[in-house]
């Protein structure tokens, strides 16, 4: 027997998602939870599978693909959680949950089960509020009132970032009691910048497949200074594979839904899946902790030693950033090299209206920081978006930077 699948588009976080979305999983319904743009990418229904939820996974290494979980992995994963929160003295019932992520990712979906499971508050934050700080700050101290709620986020980096640039941003931040940070690579930066600012961030590492998050470092931890991804939930096992690779076996690894909707395992015939990303495990008082370093799609081997792209570009943001230079944006190309096997050049995007000069001296302090890294860390080359340079007066302004 074919098992429908029911689809649900979402935009904006409206509560009318959220509501159609638990109440068609409490009617025992498969669904699929999908944005705008994936409006056109319908399943046939699927031959087999239990009531639960099919979100798409991030791509890791590859195109995005269907994953299917069933509730009991949609609990398990709240579940130890949950615990891990418990560890901390955190009453789950006295929780408000703030969700400012989409509800077709897992990072989004999964606050809005948490909130289920523990029986606690829950509010939807469109991604454009999260964008007006002052607004955000003002309603946030409303709901807080002189309750002793305990207020609990999630959010990417680039979220980080924005809130931490002005001060009614960093004052929403400081009301939360816990902010689980994940989903991209975090500067030492804004990480420096949260400590110093006494926010209370979590960052955590986990995945479409696995249900969300299988680590998370404690505020304390964090504000101590500890910066990685932190303690495995006590229903994961973790290991470090041949290839660098971070491996997982838990009961909530999802399954994978083909666009002719037959269903297949992620994980292995031994009940370990492979993930995209490289890491290390560490144990600290007997508890085992993770580092997660970057993507392997996002790896080149240059003279033999591996170079992590996503740890070079934090490297480059923070220089950025202390700098005060005027870049808008810089992405990385791989190359083939004869004598080194792989390298990388950069390329880079000013902001509007960079004058030919602070675009050369920008270039030649990233040039000069570059040498910094060790020989087989470094890039080929700088290249700038041609459309950015002042043709009439670059000779000029070349010469004169020499």
């Amino acid at each position: 027997m074919n098992n429908k699948i029911n689809e649900i588009i979402v935009e904006h976080n409206d509560e009318l998602s959220s509501e159609l979305i638990l109440q068609y999983l409490q009617e025992r319904k498969l669904i699929q939870i999908k944005n705008n743009s994936c409006i056109s990418n319908r399943l046939s229904p699927i031959k087999s599978g239990n009531p639960g939820v099919i979100i798409n996974s991030s791509g890791s290494i590859n195109m995005p693909k269907h994953c299917y979980h069933s509730i009991a992995n949609l609990n398990q994963s709240a579940k130890y959680c949950g615990k891990w929160l418990e560890e901390q003295d955190f009453d789950l019932s006295n929780i408000i949950i703030f969700n400012t992520l989409p509800l077709s990712h897992i990072s989004g979906f999964m606050p809005l089960w948490r909130s289920k499971i523990w029986d606690c508050e829950y509010i939807n934050i469109s991604p454009k509020i999260i964008k007006e700080s002052k607004y955000l700050l003002e309603q946030t101290l409303k709901i807080k009132g002189k309750s002793r709620k305990i207020l609990i986020t999630s959010l990417v980096p680039t979220q980080l970032y924005r809130l931490l640039l002005n001060k009614d941003g960093i004052n929403w931040l400081n009301l939360f009691d816990l902010i689980w940070v994940g989903g991209a690579s975090v500067s030492k930066n804004i990480l420096k910048k949260c400590i110093k600012e006494k926010i209370n961030l979590s960052p955590c590492y986990g995945a479409t497949e696995t249900a969300a998050m299988i680590s998370s470092l404690k505020p304390r931890e964090f504000l101590n200074g500890n910066l990685n991804d932190g303690e495995i939930f006590k229903d994961i096992n973790v290991r470090i594979n041949e290839k660098n690779l971070i491996e997982i076996k838990t009961e909530r690894i999802g399954k994978e839904v083909s666009q002719s909707s037959e269903i297949k395992d992620f994980k292995n015939i031994d009940g370990w899946w492979e993930s995209g990303d490289i890491g290390k495990k560490f144990i600290k008082n007997n508890k085992e902790y993770l580092i997660v370093y970057g993507r392997v799609d996002n790896t080149i081997n240059s003279g033999g030693e591996i170079v992590f792209l996503d740890l070079i570009k934090k490297r480059i943001l923070d220089f950025i950033t202390n700098e005060d230079l005027p870049v808008e944006n810089f992405k990385f190309e791989k190359i083939n090299d004869l004598i080194w096997g792989q390298r990388y050049r950069i390329l880079i995007d000013f902001k509007e209206n960079t004058a030919n000069k602070n675009l050369f001296k920008s270039i030649k302090k990233l040039e000069n920081f570059s040498e910094t890294f060790q020989k087989f860390e470094r890039p080929f080359e700088w290249i700038v978006n041609e459309e950015e340079i002042d043709s009439d007066n670059y000779i000029k302004d070349w010469k004169n930077n020499e």
